[in-house]
């Protein structure tokens, strides 16, 4: 009920931008659903942007009209959630949506994104995600990628062409629908 009451009144202020960050973490999933709409209404109603910070995939495709996937703090893809969700560019948003459990297959293990996230103290050289990344080489180590345009997104990555021909329309092992 107290995350309804600062919903409800963050609009007063008369905002041009709402950050939400994890607004339906442990919530139940009807409750989530009534907390999402409410805030969406709101800003609706009051000509207000929301900037949805969360790792509920599912309410970001429910909800969102662009995304932005981070990795260690930095900025891995951006683009219209729709696409992002059905054709990810970047090695971590392919494995991140790879990863996700699969409804046809009900019991069926996990897909996983090898090694660990680092911490933000000890983000390596280069790209953030040379670490677990298959595509890695020296100048991933070396050079940080500037995003570039791909298709319609913003790709942060040296080797976006190389890794999107290797997965050869895969994501995560499993074929893109």
């Amino acid at each position: 009920m107290r995350q309804r009451v600062v919903i409800a009144i963050a609009p007063l202020t008369d905002p041009a931008l709402i950050i939400a960050d994890e607004p339906t973490t442990a919530l139940d999933v009807t409750i989530q659903a009534e907390i999402m709409a409410l805030m969406l209404d709101l800003c609706v109603d009051h000509n207000v942007a929301l900037m949805l910070i969360t790792h509920d995939l599912a309410v970001v495709s429910q909800v969102t009209q662009r995304v932005v996937v981070l990795y260690a703090g930095r900025v891995a893809e951006e683009g219209p959630t729709r696409s992002i969700i059905e054709e990810p560019k970047h090695p971590y948003t392919r494995g991140l949506l790879g990863a996700l459990p699969q409804t046809n297959q009900p019991g069926a293990r996990l897909n996983q994104i090898p090694g660990s996230m680092p911490t933000l103290e000890a983000v390596p050289e280069g790209c953030a995600f040379n670490p677990r990344c298959e595509f890695a080489d020296d100048q991933c180590r070396a050079e940080n990628p500037a995003a570039r345009p791909f298709d319609s997104h913003q790709v942060a990555c040296h080797h976006v062409e190389r890794a999107l021909a290797a997965v050869n329309g895969a994501i995560g092992g499993r074929e893109v629908p």
